[in-house]
């Protein structure tokens, strides 16, 4: 079977393997220069996620390296993929509305992002990205009203991080996505697990995608810190990804997460 246009995007929406990493810009930049710089591509990404729940992790990316172009073109693969299900090709819309909207992006465009939104509007009004997006139209209109624009540069500029988000918490498990570290953090694991389900649901989507997910959904139910853990849940996600015989890494991942799981001993 080919593999088809949306598998790396949903590849780096759901895999550790795209964790993000920083490469140098030029060899002539200088050891200091070079390190600011990846300190500032680095800050921009996390602002971005902190300011945008939804954004994924490859969305995230594109803010932080100007690649708005070749992530917005990625995702209409997605979005022109009629076996993938509405909810699917709708997120693939939503998230280049996203991407275009971010605050942190030197590349924003409010107009193109309002016409993406409107987009997914009128073409899948059913979809929860629909019910995401309409919210995103009214932030983008109330935004312009501001008497003070500034630009990403700016805004940066005067960016603190959040003492609450921290990504590189290492109480969280190294596996973990952008979307689930935050989901954890920001108590909103329903949230993010209902992504991932959309993923599970789709008929389009490739197995490996679905374990991936299910993966992903455990262990932000077994986090430490996750405001309402489940053991439960982590327990029956594992269970029926190892059902499904993954790839010997992922077994051997989901097997040891598994047998913690349950011989965790509740007071």
């Amino acid at each position: 079977m080919p593999i088809r246009p949306l598998l790396p995007l949903l590849y780096c929406v759901l895999l550790s393997a795209c964790a993000p990493t920083t490469p140098l810009f030029l060899a002539q930049v200088g050891t200091q220069e070079a390190a600011e710089s990846k300190e500032l591509k680095n800050n921009r990404m996390l602002a971005a996620i902190e300011d945008e729940g939804d954004l994924l992790t490859y969305s995230a990316m594109a803010i932080r390296d100007g690649t708005s172009a070749k992530a917005e073109a990625t995702y209409m693969k997605g979005y022109e993929d009629s076996q993938l299900s509405d909810e699917v090709r709708a997120i693939s819309l939503y998230q280049i509305g996203l991407i275009y909207m971010s605050r942190f992006n030197d590349q924003r465009d409010d107009t193109k992002a309002l016409n993406t939104f409107y987009k997914v509007r009128n073409e899948f009004a059913q979809t929860r990205a629909a019910r995401r997006s309409e919210q995103r139209i009214g932030l983008i209109t109330q935004r312009a009203n501001e008497p003070l624009q500034q630009t990403a540069r700016e805004l940066l500029a005067n960016w603190q991080p959040s003492q609450s988000l921290d990504l590189n918490k290492p109480s969280l498990d190294p596996d973990m996505t952008l979307l689930s570290r935050r989901a954890v953090l920001k108590d909103r694991v329903s949230d993010a697990e209902e992504l991932y389900r959309v993923a599970l649901m789709d008929a389009g989507v490739e197995p490996a995608i679905k374990h991936e997910a299910m993966y992903q959904v455990a262990l932000m139910y077994l986090a430490a810190d996750n405001p309402h853990p489940s053991r439960d849940k982590a327990i029956e996600y594992l269970r029926q990804l190892l059902a499904q015989h993954p790839s010997a890494e992922l077994q051997e991942k989901a097997a040891r997460h598994l047998d913690t799981a349950l011989n965790i001993t509740t007071p």
